[in-house]
């Protein structure tokens, strides 16, 4: 469905949804990364060996794999769907974006397997939408392997509809390899049987597995290189932040990052703040990128907040003040800044969003952000005096909790969330 303007006091609602990201093409997309600190679009590009002057394409001897951290509802994705395009203009890269959390996956019972999975069913099926000129010998060696020694295997110790549907012969083994993974894909969201036998074959090969994956990626390169089309294969692997637990995720970036890191190609993958801390083990083979809020300070960050405002909701629909409050304490966060809009039309007493209701959904949302405990407010007073801030657990999750706002790679320059930081008990914990 189309993203519309509130032009009514009852459509603001749905125009500040805040967990539907938008792309470039979106009328309510804004554009915010020239007021990102330490984020431009120039670092991802020479990450991946592109000119960002002339677009020029330059070889990587090595798969990149890129982790891009930033809080919930910074727009990443957004900023992830403008890069992609931006990128694709190049011509250096076949781009795939995967996003975990809109594909129909079981984001509650999931593992490293079932991504990968996603991101070949991705790939082979953009493959084939956009008429890729792919030779069947770059497809038939794996689709044949992964037919016989995963599926057939599976299949073998599955019963009646647990069975992964093999379909029919067809010469077109690239239109035969898309409905055999497709298949088992909706068996990872199916029983718990399913899920378990097909892991359990894909583990026990994975070597193997990552081998004919990497022996595919490589020969479509150099078919797209030959026919002057592309230079290399990126993915985009978005939705992260949705996976059940925050052990589930874990075990998915860092524990099993291994899994990720067998398949040679390039990846920009988005990491849960939560998981920052984690950074050191991710170095060793990755390059971490900081997504930061947006800094009102920078000239223009305002006006861009309105902009952001007005292509969502009808001027007409807010009193006076409202708009520059609304901007204040969204404190450069996109999502809480369409959090203080919804929750201030619920509380406003008339058909538009003055101060008073305004300043009530300041109060409702600050009651409901501000418990801590007594390690975060130590934390806590050390960011209201403006001190250096080694990273920590608690540090971490208080930036989860978006207690603490981050605007640059500087822990000085971080603030508590002005939301919390009004509330009257929060007052008396920074006090005590």
């Amino acid at each position: 469905m189309k993203n519309q303007k509130a032009e009514d006091f009852y459509s603001i609602q749905d125009a500040v949804a805040f967990n539907i990201p938008v792309d470039i093409d979106d009328e309510f997309y804004t554009d915010f990364t020239s007021f990102r600190a330490d984020f431009t679009d120039k670092k991802i590009f020479k990450h991946l060996n592109i000119n960002p002057k002339t677009n020029e394409c330059n070889s990587l001897r090595s798969p990149k794999k890129i982790f891009l951290s930033g809080y919930r509802g910074t727009g990443k994705t957004s900023e992830l769907l403008s890069l992609r395009k931006k990128i694709d203009d190049t011509k250096c890269y076949f781009s795939i974006f995967v996003d975990i959390a809109n594909e129909e996956l079981d984001t509650t019972n999931i593992e490293t397997v079932d991504i990968l999975i996603l991101m070949l069913e991705k790939l082979i099926s953009q493959l084939n939408e956009q008429g890729a000129d792919v030779s069947n010998v770059a497809i038939s060696d794996f689709y044949d392997w992964y037919k016989t020694k995963i599926i057939t295997e599976a299949n073998t110790k599955l019963e009646g509809s647990a069975k992964v549907e093999i379909g029919i012969d067809t010469k077109d083994t690239l239109l035969g390899f898309i409905g055999l993974v497709s298949n088992t894909k909706a068996k990872l969201q199916g029983s718990i049987e399913s899920k378990k036998i097909i892991r359990q074959e894909i583990n026990n090969n994975f070597s193997m597995f990552g081998r004919k994956f990497n022996e595919f990626i490589l020969t479509l390169v150099e078919q797209f290189r030959e026919k002057n089309h592309y230079q290399d294969i990126l993915f985009i692997v978005d939705g992260f932040e949705k996976i059940g637990t925050l052990e589930d995720r874990k075990k998915i970036l860092v524990d099993d990052a291994n899994k990720l890191t067998i398949i040679e190609s390039h990846m920009i993958i988005t990491l849960p703040i939560e998981l920052f801390t984690e950074k050191n083990r991710l170095s060793h083979f990755s390059t971490i990128e900081n997504f930061p809020l947006v800094d009102l300070n920078e000239a223009g960050a305002k006006d861009r907040f309105k902009e952001f405002i007005l292509k969502r909701v009808d001027e007409k629909l807010f009193k006076k003040g409202a708009i520059d409050k609304i901007i204040e304490f969204g404190a450069g966060h996109p999502r809480q800044t369409l959090q203080i809009i919804n929750r201030a039309y619920v509380e406003a007493e008339d058909e538009f969003i003055d101060l008073p209701s305004v300043e009530k959904a300041i109060e409702v949302l600050g009651s409901e952000m501000s418990k801590v405990n007594d390690e975060e407010i130590e934390i806590l007073k050390k960011v209201s005096n403006k001190e250096i801030i080694p990273e920590s657990d608690i540090y971490t999750t208080l930036k989860a909790k978006n207690i603490i706002f981050e605007y640059n790679s500087s822990s000085e320059s971080n603030i508590i969330n002005p939301i919390v930081k009004a509330d009257s008990d929060f007052q008396k914990y920074l006090k005590s």
